[in-house]
């Protein structure tokens, strides 16, 4: 076998580091909708060399949470209204199925876990601590839907959506307490085995959530990321 056919691992261990650090700083909003990225700067800050940051940027172009620009160069995605409205409306069915999976062997214990947690937040719970629990939450059921593509797609979808939901939820003080209620009453139908009322419950928990991002970014077209947590 020729020796040069193989890329060294430490290589690919490099740019798969700094591509899970650049998402991770993407998705938890270190790098803000919106921002430029200098692969100068990122390097420097990564303690990299510049080749393993451009392919990271490459390749989380493809994932739709960087931006490539022909001669602007690259940037965080900012999305549109109709990017939001397009992908909830493949979250929503997807996350349906992801529920019906579910119910056909659901993880008691786990869900009980998650009842305790979303009963004690109220509206005072910290917008990060509820992002947390809930994409952790959402994540189990895909991992629990038995189906990789799905589990592997949705999270790619709502990736893309949490760019710009932290910013949604703080201009509404009162959406929190309905999404906790629509949290509750998702694992309340799949405790009861209640297939048909956890799917509707299921559509109608996206739906608040799709309705809230929706008006917030009619609110603030363009650059929303200069909204402060109150």
């Amino acid at each position: 076998m020729d020796q040069n056919t193989l890329t060294p691992a430490t290589n690919q261990g490099l740019r798969q580091i700094v591509y899970e650090k650049l998402k991770d700083a993407i998705v938890n909003g270190v790098l803000k909708p919106g921002s430029k990225l200098s692969e100068i700067e990122l390097a420097e800050q990564l303690a990299v060399s510049r080749t393993p940051v451009r392919e990271a940027i490459r390749q989380l172009s493809q994932t739709g949470l960087i931006t490539l620009t022909p001669r602007r160069g690259a940037f965080v995605t900012l999305p549109s209204l109709k990017d939001a409205s397009d992908l909830y409306e493949l979250r929503q069915a997807l996350e349906i199925i992801a529920i019906e999976n579910v119910c056909e062997n659901p993880p008691i214990k786990d869900l009980k876990l998650f009842r305790e947690i979303f009963s004690a937040m109220s509206g005072q719970t910290s917008h990060e601590e509820y992002l947390t629990e809930d994409r952790r939450f959402h994540c189990f059921l895909y991992e629990c839907s038995g189906n990789k593509y799905l589990h592997k797609t949705l999270n790619n979808i709502v990736d893309l959506i949490n760019l710009c939901r932290p910013y949604s939820m703080q201009s509404d003080p009162t959406i929190m307490g309905v999404f906790l209620k629509g949290h509750l009453a998702i694992i309340d139908a799949v405790l009861h085995g209640d297939c048909k009322k956890a799917i509707a419950e299921m559509g109608s928990h996206i739906e608040d959530t799709k309705r809230s991002l929706l008006a917030f970014l009619r609110q603030h077209p363009g650059d929303y990321t200069s909204v402060e947590e109150e």
